[in-house]
């Protein structure tokens, strides 16, 4: 089993990580167990940065590990399949089933990542849902949605706020044809979930930008919410036009330390949607380009399964 793709690991294997002093653990051991953690180690230039990301993960392993010993571990079935050329990893969770599920999410991974690289924070999410989940991971085809250079984002950013302005009103290249295989891929994900399921799009970075725009380009009252963790706007004057009649929630989480996608791009992405006047749960943290505390994500998540 490996760990570094969201696979459960033996006993043995978790416990050496979750109790190894981070200072005697090779990069492999250090970038194993912050994701198994559903950490990210993107952004980690330095080995000191690494080890920072594994006290965390080990920290957060530690109380998921003290809170899983008084409930049984929710069982999860998985299944890869292709939709639109896109590889696609679907995960059942809590007792869903095909046609029988109460809430389905998509993450889509960042730029350069790995098709599995958001996969932990399923088995980190379910037992907090508690509902019948479907997990769907979408893969980009050469790992990326479309194509982006970061350097771009962190040169404009340097430059000032004038040049990523005029970043998120670009149409980049291939973004429609995107649209056009998200939207096959959220009615596959509606076959196997069923009828009743709220239908939540997310990512991360790239991901998290993807799956915003698709979100806001399918027909209104498709998605009930959107999960944006540190990514940044695009197409604004196309969002801002469709949230006239879109009114999904949404999450927004950013790192105060990212240096790929400053963090106040996460500002501009708040604002954009509460001027649509729809909810905004913002979170931001003082992370780098990670994920940050599942804690947020997982009260929107339980709040956006009982809203009506």
């Amino acid at each position: 089993a490996n760990p570094a793709r969201g696979e459960p690991s033996p006993a043995g294997s978790t416990m050496s990580t979750t109790t190894k002093p981070v200072e005697e653990m090779s990069i492999k051991e250090l970038k194993s167990v912050i994701t198994s953690a559903g950490l990210s180690f993107a952004g980690c230039s330095e080995k000191g940065e690494l080890r920072d990301r594994a006290r965390e993960a080990q920290a957060r392993l530690a109380t998921a590990a003290s809170g899983s010993s008084k409930r049984p571990p929710p069982e999860a079935t998985s299944d890869r399949t292709v939709v639109a050329g896109w590889s696609v990893r679907y995960e059942f969770w809590n007792g869903g089933g095909e046609g029988d599920v109460d809430m389905a999410i998509v993450l889509m991974h960042g730029i350069g990542a790995s098709p599995d690289d958001l996969v932990p924070l399923a088995g980190a999410l379910a037992p907090g849902l508690g509902a019948k989940c479907l997990f769907a991971f979408p893969g980009a085809p050469n790992a990326a949605w479309w194509p982006l250079d970061p350097s771009q984002w962190m040169m404009q950013a340097m430059s000032g706020e004038n040049g990523l302005a005029s970043m998120i009103r670009t149409e980049f290249p291939g973004l429609a044809e995107c649209r056009t295989k998200g939207a096959a891929l959220v009615d596959d994900l509606r076959r196997r979930a069923g009828p009743r399921a709220k239908i939540v799009l997310g990512g991360f970075s790239q991901g998290a930008m993807t799956s915003t725009d698709l979100a806001l380009s399918l027909p209104p009252d498709s998605v009930d919410a959107i999960v944006h963790i540190s990514g940044a706007p695009i197409v604004v004057d196309t969002w801002a036009k469709a949230l006239e009649t879109r009114k999904p929630r949404v999450f927004i989480s950013h790192g105060r330390s990212d240096f790929v996608l400053p963090f106040a791009v996460s500002g501009w992405t708040k604002s954009l949607f509460e001027a649509g006047r729809v909810p905004v749960t913002y979170a931001p943290h003082d992370g780098a380009h990670q994920p940050g505390p599942l804690e947020p994500l997982l009260a929107f998540l339980r709040d956006t399964l009982s809203s009506p």
